[in-house]
Protein backbone atom coordinates (compact mmCIF):
# COMPACT_ATOMS: atom_id res chain seq x y z
CA UNK A 1 0.00 0.00 0.00
CA UNK A 2 0.94 3.58 -0.63
CA UNK A 3 2.40 5.58 2.81
CA UNK A 4 -0.48 6.18 4.85
CA UNK A 5 -1.46 7.00 8.53
CA UNK A 6 -4.07 4.94 10.48
CA UNK A 7 -5.14 6.61 14.06
CA UNK A 8 -6.80 4.73 16.81
CA UNK A 9 -8.26 7.13 19.63
CA UNK A 10 -9.62 5.27 22.65
CA UNK A 11 -10.14 6.84 25.95
CA UNK A 12 -9.49 4.07 29.12
CA UNK A 13 -10.23 3.49 32.66
CA UNK A 14 -7.24 2.89 35.16
CA UNK A 15 -7.81 -0.60 34.88
CA UNK A 16 -8.03 -0.90 30.87
CA UNK A 17 -11.55 -0.96 30.21
CA UNK A 18 -13.10 1.41 27.00
CA UNK A 19 -16.69 0.38 28.23
CA UNK A 20 -19.41 1.01 31.06
CA UNK A 21 -21.26 -2.27 32.02
CA UNK A 22 -23.79 -1.22 30.18
CA UNK A 23 -21.59 -1.00 27.06
CA UNK A 24 -21.36 2.93 26.69
CA UNK A 25 -19.10 5.26 27.61
CA UNK A 26 -20.72 8.23 28.57
CA UNK A 27 -19.72 10.40 31.55
CA UNK A 28 -16.02 9.11 31.81
CA UNK A 29 -14.26 11.65 29.16
CA UNK A 30 -13.72 14.85 30.39
CA UNK A 31 -14.07 18.28 27.97
CA UNK A 32 -10.25 18.10 27.84
CA UNK A 33 -10.59 14.71 26.09
CA UNK A 34 -13.22 16.11 24.07
CA UNK A 35 -11.15 18.56 22.81
CA UNK A 36 -8.70 16.39 22.19
CA UNK A 37 -10.46 14.07 20.33
CA UNK A 38 -11.92 16.93 18.13
CA UNK A 39 -8.43 18.25 17.62
CA UNK A 40 -6.97 14.43 16.12
CA UNK A 41 -10.14 14.42 14.19
CA UNK A 42 -9.30 17.95 12.60
CA UNK A 43 -5.81 16.56 11.87
CA UNK A 44 -7.13 13.90 10.12
CA UNK A 45 -9.16 13.39 6.12
CA UNK A 46 -11.54 10.11 7.11
CA UNK A 47 -12.97 9.59 10.15
CA UNK A 48 -13.52 5.54 10.58
CA UNK A 49 -16.60 4.48 12.69
CA UNK A 50 -18.61 1.21 12.80
CA UNK A 51 -22.14 0.60 13.26
CA UNK A 52 -22.13 -0.51 17.03
CA UNK A 53 -20.28 2.42 17.56
CA UNK A 54 -22.84 4.68 16.30
CA UNK A 55 -25.46 2.44 17.94
CA UNK A 56 -24.18 2.26 21.05
CA UNK A 57 -23.14 6.30 20.92
CA UNK A 58 -24.47 7.73 18.76
CA UNK A 59 -21.64 10.31 18.32
CA UNK A 60 -21.97 13.83 17.63
CA UNK A 61 -19.00 13.85 15.21
CA UNK A 62 -18.84 17.83 14.03
CA UNK A 63 -16.07 19.95 15.51
CA UNK A 64 -17.26 21.72 18.60
CA UNK A 65 -14.15 22.80 20.78
CA UNK A 66 -11.29 23.46 18.14
CA UNK A 67 -11.64 25.06 14.56
CA UNK A 68 -10.48 23.26 11.41
CA UNK A 69 -11.75 21.31 8.43
CA UNK A 70 -13.91 18.16 9.42
CA UNK A 71 -13.15 14.65 8.32
CA UNK A 72 -15.29 12.67 6.20
CA UNK A 73 -17.51 10.47 8.25
CA UNK A 74 -17.09 6.61 6.69
CA UNK A 75 -19.27 4.19 8.19
CA UNK A 76 -18.58 0.25 8.00
CA UNK A 77 -21.61 -1.87 7.60
CA UNK A 78 -21.41 -5.54 7.43
CA UNK A 79 -24.55 -6.54 8.29
CA UNK A 80 -28.16 -4.82 9.43
CA UNK A 81 -28.44 -1.08 8.91
CA UNK A 82 -28.59 1.89 10.64
CA UNK A 83 -31.68 4.29 12.22
CA UNK A 84 -32.23 7.59 9.63
CA UNK A 85 -32.15 9.69 13.17
CA UNK A 86 -28.64 8.73 14.40
CA UNK A 87 -26.81 12.40 14.92
CA UNK A 88 -24.04 11.31 11.92
CA UNK A 89 -27.20 11.53 9.66
CA UNK A 90 -28.82 14.65 11.17
CA UNK A 91 -25.61 16.56 12.48
CA UNK A 92 -22.68 16.15 10.11
CA UNK A 93 -21.76 18.63 7.93
CA UNK A 94 -20.37 16.29 5.21
CA UNK A 95 -22.63 13.24 3.72
CA UNK A 96 -21.57 10.48 5.12
CA UNK A 97 -20.32 7.55 3.12
CA UNK A 98 -21.18 3.99 4.11
CA UNK A 99 -18.98 0.86 2.87
CA UNK A 100 -20.68 -2.15 3.02
CA UNK A 101 -21.38 -5.61 1.34
CA UNK A 102 -23.59 -7.07 -1.45
CA UNK A 103 -25.96 -8.91 0.65
CA UNK A 104 -27.02 -6.25 2.82
CA UNK A 105 -26.57 -3.22 0.23
CA UNK A 106 -30.69 -2.95 -0.75
CA UNK A 107 -31.75 -3.03 2.79
CA UNK A 108 -29.15 0.17 3.89
CA UNK A 109 -30.36 2.11 0.29
CA UNK A 110 -33.72 1.66 1.80
CA UNK A 111 -33.57 4.00 4.32
CA UNK A 112 -30.23 5.30 3.86
CA UNK A 113 -29.99 6.63 0.45
CA UNK A 114 -30.64 10.01 0.45
CA UNK A 115 -28.62 10.33 3.78
CA UNK A 116 -25.58 9.04 3.03
CA UNK A 117 -23.04 7.86 0.10
CA UNK A 118 -23.20 4.25 -0.09
CA UNK A 119 -20.52 1.80 -1.63
CA UNK A 120 -20.46 -2.02 -1.84
CA UNK A 121 -16.69 -3.19 -0.64
CA UNK A 122 -17.55 -7.04 -0.44
CA UNK A 123 -20.07 -9.92 -0.90
CA UNK A 124 -20.20 -10.91 2.70
CA UNK A 125 -17.81 -9.38 4.87
CA UNK A 126 -15.41 -6.40 4.54
CA UNK A 127 -11.90 -6.77 4.70
CA UNK A 128 -9.83 -3.85 6.58
CA UNK A 129 -7.33 -4.22 4.28
CA UNK A 130 -9.85 -3.74 1.42
CA UNK A 131 -11.10 -0.31 3.38
CA UNK A 132 -7.48 1.03 3.37
CA UNK A 133 -7.21 0.52 0.02
CA UNK A 134 -10.51 2.21 -1.17
CA UNK A 135 -9.36 5.23 0.90
CA UNK A 136 -6.07 4.99 -0.77
CA UNK A 137 -7.74 5.26 -4.57
CA UNK A 138 -9.70 7.81 -3.73
CA UNK A 139 -6.86 10.12 -2.99
CA UNK A 140 -6.99 9.94 1.53
CA UNK A 141 -4.36 8.91 3.04
CA UNK A 142 -4.66 10.38 6.53
CA UNK A 143 -7.37 7.76 8.53
CA UNK A 144 -8.91 8.29 11.92
CA UNK A 145 -10.53 5.38 13.41
CA UNK A 146 -12.91 6.02 16.12
CA UNK A 147 -14.57 1.97 16.56
CA UNK A 148 -14.93 -0.31 19.48
CA UNK A 149 -12.82 -2.94 20.00
CA UNK A 150 -13.41 -5.50 18.16
CA UNK A 151 -13.26 -2.78 14.89
CA UNK A 152 -10.18 -2.23 16.14
CA UNK A 153 -8.92 -5.86 17.03
CA UNK A 154 -9.39 -6.28 12.84
CA UNK A 155 -7.65 -3.13 11.75
CA UNK A 156 -4.69 -4.52 14.85
CA UNK A 157 -4.65 -8.10 13.06
CA UNK A 158 -3.91 -6.77 9.79
CA UNK A 159 -0.92 -4.95 10.45
CA UNK A 160 -2.61 -1.36 9.08
CA UNK A 161 -2.57 0.78 12.17
CA UNK A 162 -0.07 3.30 12.67
CA UNK A 163 -0.69 5.63 15.58
CA UNK A 164 -2.54 4.73 18.90
CA UNK A 165 -3.88 7.64 21.11
CA UNK A 166 -4.78 6.73 24.50
CA UNK A 167 -6.26 8.83 27.08
CA UNK A 168 -6.03 7.07 30.54
CA UNK A 169 -8.80 8.49 32.52
CA UNK A 170 -9.50 8.77 36.51
CA UNK A 171 -11.99 5.79 36.74
CA UNK A 172 -11.71 2.16 37.91
CA UNK A 173 -14.70 0.03 37.34
CA UNK A 174 -13.21 -3.72 37.92
CA UNK A 175 -15.63 -6.12 36.12
CA UNK A 176 -13.59 -8.54 34.56
CA UNK A 177 -15.64 -9.33 31.26
CA UNK A 178 -15.49 -5.53 30.14
CA UNK A 179 -12.75 -4.93 26.95
CA UNK A 180 -9.92 -3.25 26.03
CA UNK A 181 -8.71 -1.11 23.31
CA UNK A 182 -8.63 -4.35 20.92
CA UNK A 183 -10.92 -7.12 21.96
CA UNK A 184 -10.46 -10.13 19.66
CA UNK A 185 -10.97 -14.40 20.80
CA UNK A 186 -7.05 -14.85 20.11
CA UNK A 187 -3.93 -12.75 20.97
CA UNK A 188 -2.33 -10.68 18.37
CA UNK A 189 0.13 -12.27 16.58
CA UNK A 190 3.75 -10.67 18.17
CA UNK A 191 1.70 -9.18 20.98
CA UNK A 192 5.34 -9.32 22.98
CA UNK A 193 7.67 -7.99 20.65
CA UNK A 194 8.33 -4.36 20.85
CA UNK A 195 6.19 -2.84 18.12
CA UNK A 196 4.88 0.39 19.60
CA UNK A 197 6.85 3.49 20.85
CA UNK A 198 5.60 5.95 23.40
CA UNK A 199 6.22 9.65 21.47
CA UNK A 200 4.21 11.76 24.10
CA UNK A 201 3.11 11.73 27.18
CA UNK A 202 0.90 14.87 28.35
CA UNK A 203 -1.33 15.29 31.25
CA UNK A 204 -4.24 17.54 32.06
CA UNK A 205 -5.36 17.70 35.23
CA UNK A 206 -6.38 13.73 36.12
CA UNK A 207 -5.89 12.37 32.66
CA UNK A 208 -2.79 11.21 30.25
CA UNK A 209 -2.79 11.95 26.83
CA UNK A 210 -0.38 9.16 25.50
CA UNK A 211 0.42 8.92 21.91
CA UNK A 212 2.30 5.26 20.42
CA UNK A 213 3.40 5.01 17.12
CA UNK A 214 4.47 1.81 15.31
CA UNK A 215 8.23 0.60 15.25
CA UNK A 216 9.02 0.14 11.64
CA UNK A 217 9.64 -3.50 10.70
Amino acid sequence: MNDYTLSINMAMTIDGKVERPDGKWYGLSSRADKARMDMYRSQNEILLLGKNSIINDNPVIHLRYVDGEEPLPVILIRKGTLPETNYIFTKSKKKPLILTTSTCFSEISQNLHTLANIEIIGENDISPKDVVQFLLDKGYSRILLEGGPTLNDSFFRNNLVTTIYLTIVPFLIGQKNLSGISSGISNLHGFDAKKWKLENVEQIQDELFLKYEKISE
